[in-house]
């Protein structure tokens, strides 16, 4: 009889999920990746040698509460789509409620380029959950090429090439889940994922507004600074030694700040001491934009590094915050029951 109930439970959890992310290829439900806590720190210690110290220090690294608050509060999912001819993986996250209610959607674009960078499960804990649990349905693509082991399924990254019509192909899925509120798409980009948002904005006329955390704005003069770059520039870029100047200009939206949606409200966020994009990225893009007169605003922590380790909270409420005074009508997003 326990085993019937068991079987029933399961059932319904993927019955459930179905309906959570319609239109998606595969999906998992994070309860099922990971059943408890304890599980999770299993896994990552299996994929940590034991002489390091994050093997060791595993339960302490790993937000337990966070854990328990994304299985009670969440819906929670790995996910699979198609973009083009290949399979994208990716990420979802929605409050759990039983009422009828339309959140808001925050497509998020990590930093990284192929596998390096991908978000896992602890990323999802720290990274996205905290977005979803103040009112957000949460999406964030991997981009094709996060599983180089397998292009012809999966693709090849172009870092900013046909790869932006994986996050084009997120944002139409999103507005069509039962739940997502379509007048209010936000972009959230960090590094990489900066350069990832503004590509798609600019083909766009339906974002609400943008956040953008330490991305860079003109590679031309960022590849001086940090040379070991082409080498990830040419194994990615297509015809990038034929090319060059004119790939790296087409990634770079100071060359093309006017092209973006002249209403489109735009958060730079930085670390004053971004030892990989150069501060100067940010403050750039924010003299050109005022220049157009349109609507930015730059915020600087003076002694941050790249990710703004230090100031990751800080980062978030500053985020939330930008989004919530540009959402489009007056139901403003609050905590997930």
């Amino acid at each position: 009889m326990r085993l019937f109930w068991l079987v029933l439970l399961f059932s319904y959890q993927g019955h459930a999920l179905a309906h959570s992310w319609p239109g998606f290829a595969k999906q998992q439900s994070c309860l099922e990746l990971y059943p408890d806590y304890q599980q999770l720190v299993d896994d990552i210690r299996q994929q940590t040698p034991w002489y390091k110290l994050d093997h060791w220090l595993a339960p302490w690294l790993l937000p337990e509460q966070q854990f328990e608050t994304t299985q009670q509060q969440l819906d929670c999912a790995q996910l699979e789509y198609q973009s083009d001819n290949f399979l994208v993986q990716a990420w979802g996250l929605q409050p759990k409620t039983s009422q009828t209610k339309k959140w808001p959607v925050i497509i998020y674009n990590r930093g990284g380029n192929s596998a390096l960078g991908r978000l896992d499960f602890v990323s999802v804990l720290r990274q996205l959950s905290p977005l979803a649990q103040q009112g957000f349905i949460v999406l964030a693509s991997q981009y094709r090429g996060s599983v180089p082991q397998d292009q012809q399924t999966y693709g090849k990254d172009q870092f900013g090439g046909a790869d932006v019509n994986d996050i084009h192909q997120l944002i139409e899925l999103a507005k069509k889940l039962p739940a997502a509120d379509a007048d209010n798409i936000f972009l959230y980009g960090i590094s990489r994922g900066g350069m990832m948002s503004y590509l798609t904005a600019r083909q766009r006329d339906d974002i609400r507004a943008m956040a953008i955390t330490g991305a860079p704005t003109d590679l031309i003069t960022e590849l001086p600074r940090l040379p070991e770059m082409e080498i990830i520039f040419r194994s990615l870029i297509p015809n990038y030694d034929q090319n060059k100047q004119q790939e790296l200009q087409q990634r770079s939206v100071l060359y093309w700040a006017e092209e973006l949606p002249e209403s489109l409200p735009i958060l730079l966020i930085y670390g004053g001491e971004d030892q990989r994009v150069h501060p100067d990225n940010s403050k750039r893009l924010a003299a050109k934009l005022t220049e157009l007169h349109r609507p930015v605003k730059l915020i600087e922590f003076a002694d941050a590094d790249h990710l703004l380790t230090d100031y990751k909270e800080q980062e978030r409420q500053a985020m939330l915050h930008w989004f919530r005074q540009h959402q489009h009508s007056s139901q403003k997003p609050v905590a997930a029951p």
